[in-house]
């Protein structure tokens, strides 16, 4: 049950093979009265798996744990379902580290509706305070409408394009980012494959791991990869 999830209704079935069993489980919360039903993530819609969101909740509370100075900023943030969890984390947390997202708004994949629009409705639903939101292309936003320091950094700019053409957004990111981030400040890189680790997964966005080896040559940072499940990602920490 890697890819399922508690939530609240309303309630939606699950598909394959473990779908009766779902269906027996949701029929005891309803009856128990929980409010919750346990759900299948879309990784197409909701762009993270429960594994990704276990490593960015212990990954975030570092840092903030530690005193790391700065924001937290998440570059591409669709309909705030990464975004949503980091604002979880700094609220429970009473930190005062504020979140800026960044996105275009203009790439749906299999989201139909106003994006952005549903973004601050993820926000509201889940009772936290909006993030500051900064639309627009990344080269017209990036550097300039960042904050002075940072302290997490969450890049997810796949767009489904050329990989040459993604490797040069993930430069222009990674460049913008990485003198704005504290010591121990971490990012972390959403779709960096690492075939030595991950073994044979499919490369959905080689442009990441072209740009972040590229980027981090003769620096004193190194790449991690994380595990995700059916989606891969990595990070560095600021020497």
């Amino acid at each position: 049950m890697n890819n399922y999830f508690i939530t609240k209704p309303p309630y939606a079935s699950a598909p394959g093979k473990l779908a009766p069993l779902i269906k027996f489980i949701n029929k005891g919360l309803r009856y128990l009265d929980t409010g919750y039903q346990i759900q299948e993530l879309d990784n197409q819609v909701d762009m993270n798996t429960v594994e990704q969101r276990i490593n960015y909740y212990h990954l975030l509370t570092n840092v903030i744990n530690t005193g790391v100075e700065g924001d937290v900023v998440e570059l591409g943030t669709f309909t705030g379902q990464c975004a949503a969890l980091f604002g979880k984390v700094i609220t429970d947390s009473g930190s005062k580290v504020q979140l800026h997202v960044y996105d275009s708004f203009g790439v749906s994949f299999k989201f139909k509706g106003d994006i952005e629009n549903k973004l601050k409705e993820n926000f509201t639903s889940a009772g936290l305070p909006l993030p500051l939101i900064h639309k627009g292309n990344f080269f017209d936003t990036l550097p300039i409408e960042l904050p002075e320091k940072l302290c997490f950094v969450h890049i997810d700019c796949g767009f489904g394009g050329n990989a040459e053409e993604h490797k040069e957004v993930m430069l222009h990111c990674l460049n913008s980012v990485y003198p704005r981030m504290s010591p121990g400040a971490l990012c972390v890189l959403m779709d960096y494959n690492d075939p030595a680790e991950n073994g044979i997964m499919p490369n959905i966005a080689p442009g990441v791991k072209m740009a972040c080896d590229e980027f981090l040559t003769n620096k004193p940072e190194t790449i991690t990869a994380l595990y995700g499940n059916s989606y891969l990602h990595a990070y560095f920490r600021k020497v």
